[in-house]
């Protein structure tokens, strides 16, 4: 019964809060009074200004010395799985374009932690259990500047390994995290409205990313990609958090209750920022978008699940 109550609270309290934000997106872009230009137009300021922010602030929080190095390898361990399984099943069975099956590597793989899960666990949970979770936020920057650099490279025929690397500085992500390392390194302290300012505006990343996917997904889709979206869904919500509790507690040896917030950001919805470059790099986003809303719709169960068993 009180496993019931933990679910019913964290459901209302922490995800339903979290999810409506895209569901109202969908509702009004269904209703045609936001249209997707306006949602390319918040997405362009969330990449660029709120994004960057809130890479800062997160590397801001990480507190190093408690920092639990073993709990995050053995996560990245089943991150890379997930994303090299995502890329051979796009690439040999839907013989789909090298581009696109990188970007459905990196959909299987890349969670929604930033804009997802970070906000219900900072509503629901201590900032000791939030500290997983910030770290695999940070460190996933560094894997997503790789897969922005391989895709540059596949892009780009002939180009040199400079210009790849010097296109790097200009990632926003990237941006942000190294701007947050600098402020740790300095041998003195800045003023604390500069902290403030990382966190002000990074507490419009999630709302506005979320509000915009909802309109996003509100716009007709090619059912043509229906099963490939099937596919990444499968990976993101089912095979993900297995592989993950597999590595972490039964070969790790870490408790649920320690490493509950890393399994919940195994199970998370599909991040936005493969669908975010798709575009970029013209890939078809039909897969990725049904993707992110199947695993919206299903983290409503399994996300409570996960942080109350």
């Amino acid at each position: 019964m009180a496993n019931i109550l933990s679910f019913m609270e964290l459901l209302f309290n922490g995800v339903v809060p979290v999810a409506f934000i895209s569901f109202l997106g969908f509702y009004l872009g269904k209703k045609n009074i936001f249209t997707h230009e306006d949602a390319k137009i918040i997405l362009k300021f969330v990449g660029m200004v709120a994004v960057p922010a809130m890479s800062a602030d997160i590397v801001l929080k990480i507190n190093f010395n408690s920092s639990d190095l073993n709990l995050y390898i053995m996560y990245f361990f089943s991150e890379v799985f997930i994303y090299l399984l995502g890329f051979l099943t796009a690439k040999l069975f839907f013989k789909v374009a090298l581009k696109e099956a990188i970007l459905i590597g990196a959909a299987s793989a890349f969670a929604n932690h930033v804009l997802y899960i970070y906000p219900i666990t900072l509503l629901e949970f201590t900032f000791e259990k939030i500290s997983p979770v910030i770290n695999i936020m940070a460190m996933d920057v560094l894997l997503l500047s790789f897969t922005i650099l391989i895709l540059d490279l596949v892009s780009t025929r002939h180009i040199s390994l400079g210009i790849l690397l010097k296109k790097q500085i200009f990632n926003p992500p990237l941006i942000g995290l190294s701007i947050g390392l600098l402020i740790n390194v300095l041998p003195f302290g800045l003023p604390k409205g500069v902290d403030r300012t990382f966190e002000f505006i990074s507490t419009t990343a999630a709302p506005c990313a979320l509000f915009a996917l909802g309109i996003i997904l509100s716009i007709k889709i090619n059912k043509d990609q229906l099963k490939l979206g099937l596919v990444v869904s499968f990976f993101r919500l089912l095979v993900h958090p297995l592989v993950a509790f597999i590595i972490i507690i039964l070969i790790g040896g870490h408790s649920v209750e320690y490493a509950r917030t890393t399994l919940m950001v195994a199970a998370a919805p599909v991040g936005l920022m493969a669908f975010t470059f798709a575009p970029k790099y013209q890939v078809r986003t039909e897969a990725i978008a049904i993707s992110i809303l199947w695993t919206l719709i299903g983290s409503l169960v399994l996300i409570p699940f996960l942080g109350t068993i």
